[in-house]
C-alpha cells in the first residue's frame, strides 16, 4: 500500500528526523511489529467528516497515523462490534440482546489470546461488575450490545472489567498486552454531540498513549457511521510505534484492524480476518526493534499529554555517565527552546519559545542527547 503523508511539513519531518535521528522513520517497516500493548478504543455512529475535525481528534491525526479509507462494515452496532471481535458478525443483524444463537464458540480474540498465553482484558465505562451479563446498566449508559465478549463461551470473562480499572492498571504496570475499551452511551457519543465524545478522548487518550509505551499502540475507531455516508468511519493508530502524519490510503474494514492486531501480538488471525492483508505501511523503522541499552545511551518515556495546548512532560534514563542534554526542536530542525532535565529523569515543556511567547501549533520534536549518542520522539501542538 501507499503512504501519502497529511502535509509538506510532515513530509519535512520526517526528512529531517531521518537526517538527524538515531533512529531513521522516513519508511515504514514492512510488517506489523510486534507491540508490547495495543489499546482499541471504539466511539459510536459518526462518519469520517463528522469527527475528523473536532479538535483533540484532528490533532490526533496530525500527531498519528489514519487510514482515510476506513468503513463499517454492516448496520447496526452490534454486528460491527462482533465482526471486529471475532472475524464475523455471528449472523446477527439487529442490537437484540442476547444475541441471536449466543453464546458463540467460534473462534475471537479473547479466546485466541488465551490459547497463546496473551494477556487480555475489556474495559467497559459503567460496567458495573466485572463479568457482568446484563444487557444494561447505569441508566442505559452501558449497554451489552457494545461488548461483544460477553456473547463467547470460549473465554475467561473475569478479565471483563469497569472501566476504572484502567487507570489502576497503567499505574500498577499491568497493563495487558490486548485491551479494548468502551465508553459509555455519552461519551461515545452514540446519546450525546460529538464535542462531548472529543472531549472524552481529550481527558482519556493520552493517558493510554503514554501506557502503551514506545512499542505499543492505541486503535481509535468508529463502529459504524451514521447511515448517511456509505459507512465511512474515522481509524487512527497513535503512539510512538506509527509514523507521524501517514495516511493509509487502502481500503481498511473491522476485519483488517482485527488481521493488524493478531499480526502485532503474533497470534494467529482467525474469521474473515485470515483473507485480510494487515496495515503495514504506517509504523516507524524502529516499532518493535529491541535496542540494546549500550547503543541507545539515552533512553526517551511517552511524551504526555500528546498533543497538548501548553506542554507536557517525560520521563527519561540514561546509563551513560555523560550528562544530558535536551531540547525542542521544530520541523525544519531549528532549535526553539533548551531545556534542562529535573532531578535527573523528567523534561518538562511549558510550551513557551523561550521567548516569553507559546509556540505556535505544528509539529515539533523532543531531542534528548547524552555524550554522542540522541534520541528524539515527536511532539503535536495545538490551540
Amino acid at each position: 500500500m501507499r503512504v501519502s503523508f497529511l502535509s509538506a511539513r510532515g513530509l519535512r519531518a520526517v526528512i529531517w528526523t531521518s537526517l538527524f535521528a538515531a533512529v531513521s522513520w522516513q519508511t515504514a517497516a514492512h510488517a506489523v511489529p510486534p507491540a508490547d500493548h495495543i489499546l482499541v478504543v471504539i466511539m459510536e455512529n459518526h462518519s469520517y467528516d463528522q469527527v475528523r475535525t473536532a479538535p483533540y481528534t484532528a490533532g490526533l491525526i496530525a500527531a498519528n497515523s489514519v487510514c482515510s479509507e476506513s468503513y463499517g462494515v454492516t448496520h447496526p452496532s452490534q454486528p460491527n462490534y462482533l465482526a471486529l471481535w471475532s472475524g464475523g458478525t455471528q449472523g446477527v443483524v439487529n442490537d437484540a440482546c442476547p444475541p441471536p444463537g449466543s453464546p458463540y464458540v467460534t473462534a475471537n480474540l479473547g479466546q485466541a489470546c488465551e490459547a497463546a498465553g496473551v494477556s487480555w482484558r475489556a474495559y467497559s465505562e459503567d460496567l458495573p461488575s466485572a463479568g457482568y451479563t446484563g444487557c444494561t446498566a447505569a441508566g442505559g449508559l452501558y449497554v451489552r450490545k457494545h461488548a461483544p465478549w460477553v456473547n463467547f463461551s470460549n473465554l475467561d470473562h473475569t478479565r471483563e472489567r469497569p472501566y476504572t480499572d484502567l487507570a489502576t492498571d497503567i499505574a500498577n504496570g499491568t497493563l495487558p498486552r490486548l485491551g479494548f475499551v468502551v465508553p459509555n452511551q455519552c461519551n461515545n457519543t452514540h446519546d450525546c454531540p460529538v464535542a462531548t465524545g472529543d472531549t472524552w478522548l481529550a481527558n482519556n487518550l493520552p493517558q493510554m498513549i503514554e501506557g502503551v509505551g514506545p512499542d505499543g499502540f492505541v486503535v481509535l475507531t468508529w463502529d459504524e457511521d451514521n447511515s448517511a455516508s456509505g459507512n465511512h468511519i474515522l481509524t487512527v493508530f497513535a503512539g510512538s510505534a506509527v509514523i507521524a502524519g501517514a495516511d493509509h490510503t487502502g481500503h481498511v474494514d473491522h476485519y483488517t484492524v482485527l488481521r493488524t492486531i493478531c499480526d502485532a501480538l503474533e497470534i494467529p488471525a482467525f474469521g474473515l480476518a485470515a483473507g485480510r492483508l494487515p496495515i503495514d505501511d504506517i509504523w516507524s523503522a524502529s516499532a518493535g526493534v529491541p535496542q540494546p541499552e549500550t547503543s541507545v545511551g539515552v533512553r526517551l518515556g511517552p511524551v504526555y499529554p500528546n498533543p497538548s495546548t501548553h506542554g507536557f512532560r517525560a520521563h527519561f534514563s540514561s546509563p551513560a555517565s555523560a550528562p544530558v542534554r535536551a531540547g525542542i526542536f521544530d520541523a525544519a530542525g531549528r532549535l526553539v527552546v533548551p531545556l534542562s532535565p529535573r532531578d535527573g529523569t523528567l523534561i518538562e515543556w511549558d510550551g513557551n519559545d523561550g521567548t516569553g511567547r507559546q509556540a505556535g501549533s505544528g509539529l515539533y520534536f523532543l531531542r534528548l542527547q547524552s555524550g554522542s549518542v540522541r534520541t528524539e520522539t515527536k511532539v503535536i501542538v495545538i490551540e
